[in-house]
């Protein structure tokens, strides 16, 4: 009996399978928590309530009032690291909680 189905390679299934909306938007959540850890450092990062992306923008709850005025002071810089160490422009503004 001949096959009737088409082969594909490991690679080209695996971006598939992550290409999936909820599946890359976890993993680029996962990613954007690396990226916002490995910038700010572990210190600021202990005062990191939750953080998440969404269409450009990175909310980041905060629970050190005074982390969170540096932080104000500091997004442009912030978002040009982080953007460097996820290796794509896709974080435009930063929103606090």
């Amino acid at each position: 009996m001949k096959r009737t189905f088409k082969t594909n390679k490991m690679e080209i299934m695996i971006d598939n399978f992550l290409n999936q909306k909820k599946i890359s938007d976890g993993i680029f959540n996962v990613k954007i928590n690396e990226a916002w850890k490995n910038s700010v450092g572990n210190k600021i990062y202990k005062y990191t309530k939750s953080i998440y992306y969404k269409n450009g923008n990175l909310f980041i709850e905060v629970d050190n009032p005074i982390l969170k005025q540096e932080i104000i002071y500091s997004k442009g810089a912030i978002i040009k690291l982080l953007n460097k160490e996820i290796k794509q422009d896709l974080i435009k503004k930063i929103i606090l909680r």
